[in-house]
């Protein structure tokens, strides 16, 4: 279990929270599921299992969650670790039955007048499928995306082109929702001396993030300069993959429900559309508004991350 702080968040300030990740895929996901589980704000209900441009990836996902809490000794606290999706929505209409996708239709219909947060790190398909499966809960919950790219082109990104169906559901629907496209959550950006120095010393979980995103970023510097890096110059490609630092994206969830003011953003009107490579279309810009986030505070983000793995998992010991 968690150190015991020596003074107690206010309860009546604590919001529930779902994380839906595709926690095996790199390692940004890791460090933020770690963040939130050492957050006191934060009433985790729940963390899903996503899939990804892989197979078996949400079972992946689903032992890269287990293995986290793990190592941060909070398996036996109580917090539900749950299947989700295995595959992509293959239109629409049609939802993807999960045990996560009705854990968050069960947690958001549930008699409780505290918010609920639904942080999506990864393609849609959970979110999507439990708000086709009970519309209701859009009166229930705020969702956090963080996927696109920015507007009003749009265009292919990761966590959007796993599902695009998912994301056109989402665009649609009546949820309140929050999207931390591309550029910005790209700008969490952290160095791996930063991670030597704050995140390595701090117990076993420490070391792990660190170990983990060391041996990510060496394949990727390795690999992808020769596919993503194919419409770059030389230069750009190799400073751009260079293994001097990563970027923890997914962790402007934790920010933002700390405080939404942590970022600047404006309203958006949502896509009409979606076309197949993930480019935005518009049919006389009629859809609903959707807050969109134009900026992140992320060293202060970061900054609270090192703190709290100091505190619970760092050497020295409070007077």
């Amino acid at each position: 279990m968690l150190r015991k702080r020596p003074l107690t968040f206010p309860t009546d300030k604590s919001i529930r929270v779902i994380a839906d990740t595709d926690c095996s895929c790199e390692c940004d996901d890791q460090f933020c599921i770690a963040h939130m589980l050492m957050t006191p704000r934060f009433d985790m209900c729940g963390i899903i299992a996503e899939h990804y441009a892989e197979p078996d990836s949400e079972q992946k996902s689903y032992e890269e969650i287990k293995r986290v809490m793990s190592l941060m000794d909070v398996e036996d606290s109580g917090i539900k670790v749950l299947h989700g999706a295995k595959q992509a929505m293959v239109d629409i209409h049609t939802p993807v039955d999960s045990e996560g996708a009705r854990f968050i239709v069960e947690e958001a219909m549930k008699d409780d007048s505290r918010p609920l947060f639904i942080c999506g790190q990864a393609a849609c398909t959970n979110i999507a499928s439990a708000y086709l499966m009970e519309p209701r809960i859009a009166r229930k919950v705020v969702v956090i995306w963080i996927g696109g790219r920015p507007y009003p082109e749009g265009g292919f990104e990761f966590n959007q082109n796993n599902d695009l169906n998912a994301v056109r559901v989402l665009f649609q629907s009546d949820l309140e929702l929050w999207q931390v496209p591309f550029n910005v959550y790209t700008a969490m950006k952290i160095s791996f001396f930063e991670m030597l120095n704050h995140v390595y010393p701090c117990g076993k979980i420490g070391e792990y993030l660190v170990k983990h995103t060391m041996e990510v970023s060496g394949g990727i510097s390795e690999n992808v300069i020769g596919s993503r890096g194919s419409d770059m110059s030389k230069g750009a490609a190799i400073t751009s993959f260079g293994g001097e630092l990563w970027s923890l994206g997914d962790s402007v969830c934790v920010g933002l429900m700390m405080n939404n003011t942590l970022g600047k953003f404006h309203m958006e009107k949502a896509p009409d559309e979606l076309d197949n490579r993930g480019f935005y279309e518009w049919s006389g810009r009629k859809g609903r508004e959707i807050r969109v986030y134009d900026t992140i505070d992320n060293r202060f983000i970061i900054q609270d991350m090192f703190e709290k793995f100091q505190f619970y998992f760092g050497k020295n010991e409070m007077k």
